[in-house]
């Protein structure tokens, strides 16, 4: 999905010669921290909640213009560049932008946590494993032809990098509820087994293994 297809409208745009008391009053309806500035329609900058509380209500946004900040999602980038941009610099919504910075519309934190769990399928019915494996044994492709084996699919993958114990992390989300052989599979061909989520009493079992193994390695 791009940007631009999940901005939304309706939330105010505000302008420099706007007085600070109706941009908070806007922030306040809208329950938000931010609020995009525009000219003729063409982005300016951010301006922050807390910004315009040190500020005379009295006084027009044009006052703290060099406080604004410029922080824009180009429409058609994907929008899971949005989490990123909200992760670092704190946002609560975020301006879309297109061609000669025209703000078309915004994506607000809870409208991008919506599109995220649409994304992730998290509403879809199935379990969940988890993996550990070292870098050099990740394989999408065996992983898929071990889970096709057992006449399931591969929803959802994603991984991520542990640190800790140099492995990655990978997360599958399967189309079936119950995986007891899809893990029995697994761990055949060594993969660790070290989270299930689903219709299976192997959840606890695998647990408790993991668990009995990070004790032992901390010895």
């Amino acid at each position: 999905m791009l940007a631009a297809s999940i901005a939304i409208k309706g939330l105010p745009m505000l302008h420099l010669e706007d007085k600070v008391a109706f941009a908070l009053q806007c922030m306040e309806d809208f329950d938000v921290q931010h609020l995009p500035v525009v000219k003729e329609d063409y982005f300016i900058g951010l301006v922050s909640k807390s910004d315009l509380l040190d500020s005379d209500e009295t006084n027009p946004i044009e006052n703290i213009a060099d406080q604004l900040v410029r922080i824009g999602l180009n429409g058609t980038a994907h929008f899971l560049t949005a989490l990123d941009l909200f992760t670092k610099h704190h946002l609560s919504l975020l301006p879309v932008l297109i061609e000669q910075q025209e703000c078309v519309g915004v994506i607000t934190q809870t409208h991008l946590n919506d599109r995220l769990a649409q994304f992730l399928g998290v509403a879809q019915q199935g379990a969940i494993l988890v993996l550990s494996i070292s870098p050099l044994q990740y394989s999408l492709a065996e992983m898929s032809r071990l889970v096709e084996t057992n006449n399931a699919q591969i929803l959802q993958l994603n991984t991520f990098y542990d640190e800790a114990n140099a492995n990655l992390i990978v997360t599958l989300k399967l189309n079936r509820d119950e995986a007891g052989a899809i893990i029995a599979t697994f761990q055949r061909y060594d993969y660790q087994v070290v989270h299930y989520f689903g219709n299976s009493p192997l959840n606890n079992d695998i647990e408790d293994h993991y668990h009995h193994l990070m004790n032992y390695l901390d010895v």
